[in-house]
C-alpha cells in the first residue's frame, strides 16, 4: 500500500506485535484468514516483512465478516482501533455500504490513532474468484482463484504460527509472476500485480 512509513526499526517492531496479536484474535474467534501479497511474499521469500513495504496484509473472506465486526472489541482490548472502511458508492460487483477493508491502527490515546499498520481484507466470493478492489479515488477491481485462500497450511514466522495458502508458491507467482523470487522494490500495488481485473476509475 502507499504510504510514507516503513517496516523498519521500531515501526517494524510494532508491525510485528500487531501481526501477532490479530492472528491470535483470528484464531481464537475461528475466523478463517490468511497472510497476503507483500506480507506472504516476504516471510516466504526472505523470513521477514519487507523493510520497503509499510503495512501488513490479511485476507479474510465474506464469509466471516459479520464474526470478525461481532468480535471488534477484542482488538481494542489488545490497545488497537478497529476502523471499518466501506465503500462509499456502488463500485464494481460491490454494492455502498458493504465492507471493504478493516484497519488495525495502534493508538495514541484512548480514542487516537497513532498509525495503521495492518489491513484486513474482505474478499468476496463470486463463481470461482473471490474478488475486492484497492484504491478509493480510483478503484482497481482485483480477483483470485479461490482455492488460495480455501485451502490453508501453516507456517512459522518469528516464533508464531499463520494460516497461509496451502499452495502459498503458486499463489505467489498468480499474484506477482513467475519472477517473484526476484525483488522489486519501486511497485505499484495497484497495477503491477497479476490479479487486476479491471480498472474502474
Amino acid at each position: 500500500m502507499a504510504g510514507s512509513k516503513r517496516l523498519e526499526g521500531e515501526i517494524l517492531i510494532k508491525a510485528q506485535k500487531m501481526l501477532k496479536d490479530v492472528a491470535e484474535i483470528l484464531e481464537t474467534c475461528h475466523i478463517h484468514y490468511v497472510l497476503e501479497a507483500g506480507t506472504l511474499l516476504g516471510i516466504v521469500r526472505e523470513n521477514r516483512l519487507l523493510p520497503w513495504d509499510n503495512d501488513v496484509d490479511i485476507t479474510t473472506t465474506e464469509k466471516y465478516e459479520k464474526k470478525l465486526l461481532r468480535n471488534r472489541w477484542r482488538f481494542w482490548l489488545k490497545g488497537y482501533r478497529f476502523y471499518v472502511r466501506r465503500y462509499r458508492c456502488n463500485t464494481g460487483p460491490f454494492r455502498k455500504g458493504q465492507v471493504r477493508i478493516i484497519r488495525i491502527q495502534t493508538r495514541r490515546l484512548i480514542f487516537v490513532k497513532d498509525m495503521s499498520l495492518l489491513d484486513i481484507f474482505i474478499k468476496r466470493p463470486i463463481d470461482d474468484e473471490y474478488f475486492w478492489t484497492i484504491d478509493v479515488k480510483r478503484p482497481v477491481l482485483k480477483s483470485t482463484p479461490k482455492h488460495f485462500y480455501d485451502e490453508t497450511t501453516t507456517l512459522e514466522f518469528e516464533g508464531n504460527i499463520y494460516s497461509v495458502p496451502k499452495d502459498s508458491e503458486g499463489y505467489l507467482e498468480y499474484h506477482y509472476g513467475k519472477d517473484w523470487r526476484i525483488p522489486i522494490k519501486k511497485w505499484n500495488f495497484r497495477t503491477d500485480d497479476h490479479c487486476v481485473k479491471e480498472i474502474l476509475d
